[in-house]
């Protein structure tokens, strides 16, 4: 969707992206957040694993694998913050973006315009939920837009 290819490399950066989403917005719940926060990349990493197995990824790299997948959420969740906590949050998210995705193969047409107000608008949408809620593992996500030419080239 929006030109981010359906291929491995594209699937594992939109799944980073909601991970560091998901995230930040648990990080602000202070010690519950910060243990919230754990777990999650802790299945995020199982989940990896797992998914490098099925892949065929052989088992001695796929230890590489996953830690070089953490040191990308980490990456990631400190450079998409600082773009969405900065003074100039279009032009550096924009960059981002692009750094991240323009370079995948088969990412033509990449609309990161409409990627990064989604990304805008699931980080206020995360930001407006309870802790309560955020703290249940109840994270609603903002509906995406989607039109008709990206249903059909999706499919």
């Amino acid at each position: 969707m929006w030109g981010v290819p359906d291929t491995p490399e594209g699937r594992f950066e939109m799944i980073v992206l909601h991970l560091v989403l998901a995230l930040r917005r648990v990080a602000r719940e202070e010690e519950n957040g910060r243990t919230l926060g754990q777990a999650m990349t802790e299945a995020f990493v199982v989940d990896l694993d797992d998914t490098l197995r099925e892949m065929t990824v052989g088992d001695l790299a796929v230890p590489r694998h996953v830690k070089r997948a953490v040191a990308v959420v980490q990456d990631r969740y400190a450079r998409y913050g600082a773009a969405l906590d900065g003074p100039q949050v279009e032009g550096l998210l924009n960059a981002e973006v692009e750094a991240r995705l323009a370079g995948l193969r088969g990412a033509e047409g990449l609309d990161a315009a409409r990627i990064c107000a989604y990304i805008r608008e699931a980080d206020r949408a995360l930001e407006l939920q309870t802790g309560a809620r955020v703290l249940g593992g109840h994270l609603a996500w903002p509906v995406l837009q989607v039109e008709t030419s990206d249903r059909t080239s999706a499919g």
